[in-house]
């Protein structure tokens, strides 16, 4: 211990040595060419660790294990010192400082090793740059093909004119896709409320969509229907709501989630098919029982005509009533021209 304390106090004394110039017999091309070298060591172990804290400071929280790059800094910025302190030697026989670093040197060094030993698992658990290159491909890769898969499936949305949405019944929120924003008449991405959606709606057809939420809400399956909506331009359009109640473990309602489809063009086609299949049955009634009776009458009449004798008075009156049934037979057959007239001027 007194060694130690003794070795403390007589830290920078140095009359008890003699510096490397006065022992051996050291040319001076020798002696320079070992300075040197050591000052050239020194000045780079100098300079490294100075790198490395640079390094560390761009670097920032991007790599890992810093505190390893810190003590690597640390060990090359003490081991360098001992070359300083040997160049500085051939002066000032400074061996107690030179023990001293070594001694730093030694333990530093021994920390160092530690440390790598316990980050060694994590380390070699890290993957290498081109294995996270490989991954970062695949991941590129992936993001390419969602990315292409969600321009399709809005290209579909756009072409069914399909959209969907998401109710919140608890939270009170409603999230829609951006065509289900555009069946509704809104502008993408707008704050909804329930007073915001029920502006666009129809105003005959309100009571009738609260009426069908609430069957849809307390039945086992969800039961489509549809309602109008009314534009800013005051356009009507038709939507059609499909949708899947979402319970809770007490069978309780949480949320509704479903799709709108603007089936306008639909609901126009299906108008017009109904009203040319009136026309249609109109025009096969007329045909089967209005036309049927003067033809019934002109055949009934034909066989009371007196061929025998054709100066019969009676066979005036019979041609002059035929002659009204022709006539009554001839307005039908315009009608019946005139119903297929609108249906095919309606089918072009």
């Amino acid at each position: 211990m007194n060694q130690l304390f003794d070795f403390l106090i007589n830290l920078f004394k140095h009359s008890d040595f003699q510096s490397f110039w006065k022992n051996g017999n050291w040319t001076s091309f020798h002696g320079w060419l070992y300075i040197i070298s050591d000052l050239m060591v020194w000045s780079a172990y100098f300079v490294l660790p100075a790198l490395i804290v640079i390094y560390l400071r761009k670097q920032g929280k991007k790599i890992h294990f810093n505190g390893l790059y810190v003590l690597f800094a640390t060990f090359i910025l003490i081991s360098g010192a001992t070359y300083f302190i040997d160049a500085l030697m051939f002066w000032l026989p400074l061996f107690r400082v030179s023990a001293l670093m070594r001694l730093a040197t030694g333990v530093i060094s021994w920390v160092t090793i530690y440390y790598v030993f316990k980050i060694l698992p994590t380390a070699l658990s890290l993957k290498s740059p081109l294995e996270l290159q490989e991954e970062i491909d695949k991941r590129i890769h992936a993001e390419n093909t969602l990315r292409q898969q969600h321009d399709r499936l809005l290209e579909a949305e756009r072409t069914a004119k399909l959209g969907y949405g998401l109710w919140d019944i608890f939270r009170k929120h409603v999230d829609l896709s951006d065509m289900a924003y555009e069946i509704l008449g809104l502008s993408p991405g707008a704050i909804l409320t329930y007073e915001k959606l029920a502006a666009q709606v129809h105003p005959a057809d309100l009571r009738f969509i609260e009426d069908s939420i609430q069957k849809n809400l307390r039945a086992s399956s969800f039961k489509q229907f549809y309602f109008r909506v009314l534009t800013d331009r005051m356009i009507v359009k038709h939507v059609l709501v499909r949708g899947e109640v979402i319970r809770n473990a007490a069978g309780h309602a949480i949320q509704v989630k479903g799709t709108l489809q603007d089936v306008t063009e639909m609901r126009s086609h299906l108008q017009r098919i109904e009203q040319q299949n009136k026309r249609l049955r109109k025009i096969a009634w007329v045909q089967s029982h209005r036309m049927r009776s003067p033809v019934a009458t002109i055949l009934g009449l034909t066989d009371l005509f007196n061929f025998d004798d054709p100066s019969d008075p009676m066979n005036a009156e019979i041609l002059s009533s035929i002659k009204e049934q022709t006539k009554t037979l001839d307005e039908m057959i315009h009608e019946v021209d005139e119903l297929t007239r609108e249906k095919v001027r309606e089918t072009a």
